[in-house]
């Protein structure tokens, strides 16, 4: 029988809940910012940054909403996602927009919430609209919505690569790239007046450019904590491809400039210099080796201690410059710096333009010499016989050309400039006519 008298109980209680509250509060005493502050937990949390301050921008209103969802949480969250589907399918956008704000409060370090709402926003959302100024509106959103999972997600190197994305390829690679390129600049809302929206375009710079300064972010990151979107050498390579679409894009809009042949010669440095010096490891063997796009033949028989191993070594090397493309690209950056090669794009980009007012003449005298020209830069660098833009370009030469002989009821010369090429890439005739139709006869 216990002894012990109900007093005396309570005050022993009392006295082991004392004695288990001194190890808690020293284990778990919240930090108050300063290095080392804090209880053992909190300078674990610190120390391998799983604190809330520690992965980005903390929304005091997520912890309330914690508090009231007590243990139901996940519960929530399930729900949230399951009505977010079904205001999708429903087109209810403000309603789909209301939930995604929920489950952000509910998941704030979930990167993959932010990855797929904000995808959903610029790819989906957006076109399922008419009108290109609203489609160009649900692409913003989708953009600042990653932005925000950033700033939320410190070290989230997916979501970085993923708003570069929004910038590079829905801005500047989509069906509606001309007019969202024009916005990025001018946005139609008339609440920005006629400029570009800070919030989306925050340095008021080219959208390629805009996702190069993200991709290089994403590669800062990556350092930190690893992605797993893709191949790192592919993943590695985005602010370099960045820069060559800046550079094709200006082609494209008819800046034949100094500028543009400045833009080629940047993304040749940063493919070549800053991309192709970086250092790679990979599988080899039972252990692993370092490896560099530009490595030459005397540093990989430097880097082996055999000519077996020597030849082994330039096959891997040469197996990753195939699957980043990287002596294409590097042929492409040599070949547009130079100003044989401004000049074919420019006089046939002239040539279309006289073609579309039918100054007939003056486009074929224009077209005639840009393919002798494209056919020079095709001679020095052959490889480009197979690259899709320059193919499509040469063949649309080749079509302009073929188009004003008809028109002007001549009969097409036996041997012409590009005739091999158009011969040979017979079987792109079809595809290439309706890019030629909406180029230059639509309207």
């Amino acid at each position: 029988m216990n002894r012990l008298s109900s007093q005396q109980r309570k005050f022993a209680y009392l006295a082991g809940i004392l004695v288990l509250l001194v190890p808690i509060i020293l284990l778990g005493m919240p930090s108050d910012g300063r290095p080392g502050s804090g209880g053992y937990l909190a300078q674990l949390r610190s120390e391998y940054d799983l604190g809330e301050s520690d992965l980005g921008q903390v929304d005091p209103s997520s912890a309330s909403m914690n508090l009231v969802l007590l243990g139901l949480r996940g519960v929530a969250a399930n729900l949230l996602w399951m009505d977010l589907e079904y205001y999708k399918d429903r087109k209810d956008w403000a309603q789909m927009r209301a939930t995604t704000e929920s489950i952000i409060r509910l998941q704030p370090h979930y990167a993959k919430v932010w990855e797929y709402n904000g995808w959903n926003l610029a790819f989906n959302t957006s076109a399922e609209w008419d009108a290109v100024p609203d489609r160009y509106y649900w692409v913003k959103e989708g953009g600042k919505f990653l932005a925000r999972g950033v700033e939320r997600n410190n070290d989230a190197t997916n979501l970085y690569y993923h708003a570069g994305r929004i910038h590079q390829q829905k801005v500047g690679q989509s069906d509606e790239k001309k007019y969202f390129r024009e916005y990025y600049f001018a946005d139609p809302d008339p609440k920005f007046g006629g400029t570009n929206d800070p919030e989306f375009n925050t340095d008021n710079i080219d959208n390629f450019l805009m996702g190069k300064k993200w991709f290089y972010a994403a590669n800062d990151s990556e350092l930190r904590r690893k992605q797993n979107i893709q191949d790192r050498t592919i993943f590695r390579s985005s602010p370099a491809r960045a820069q060559f679409d800046y550079a094709a894009a200006r082609q494209e809009d008819g800046k034949f400039d100094d500028e543009t042949r400045e833009a080629w010669a940047e993304a040749l440095s940063d493919w070549t210099v800053k991309y192709g010096q970086e250092v790679f490891t990979i599988p080899w063997d039972n252990g692993q080796v370092d490896i560099r796009m530009e490595m030459t033949p005397e540093e990989i028989r430097q880097a082996t201690t055999s000519e077996a191993d020597a030849a082994k070594l330039a096959r891997a090397v040469d197996a990753y410059q195939k699957m980043t493309n990287y002596r294409y690209w590097r042929t492409r950056g040599l070949s547009e710096a130079e100003q044989v090669t401004s000049d074919a794009h420019r006089e046939f980009y002239l040539a279309g333009e006289e073609y579309k007012q039918q100054n007939l003449n003056a486009a074929l005298k224009l077209v005639s010499s840009s393919m002798e020209k494209f056919e020079q830069v095709l001679k020095k660098y052959p490889e480009l016989r197979d690259e899709d833009r320059m193919v499509e370009e040469c063949m649309l030469a080749v079509m302009l050309f073929e188009n004003i002989h008809r028109l002007n009821g001549e009969r097409l010369p036996d041997e012409f400039p590009l005739k091999d090429l158009a011969d040979e890439k017979g079987g792109l005739r079809e595809q290439i006519e309706d890019q030629f139709k909406r180029r230059f006869l639509a309207g």
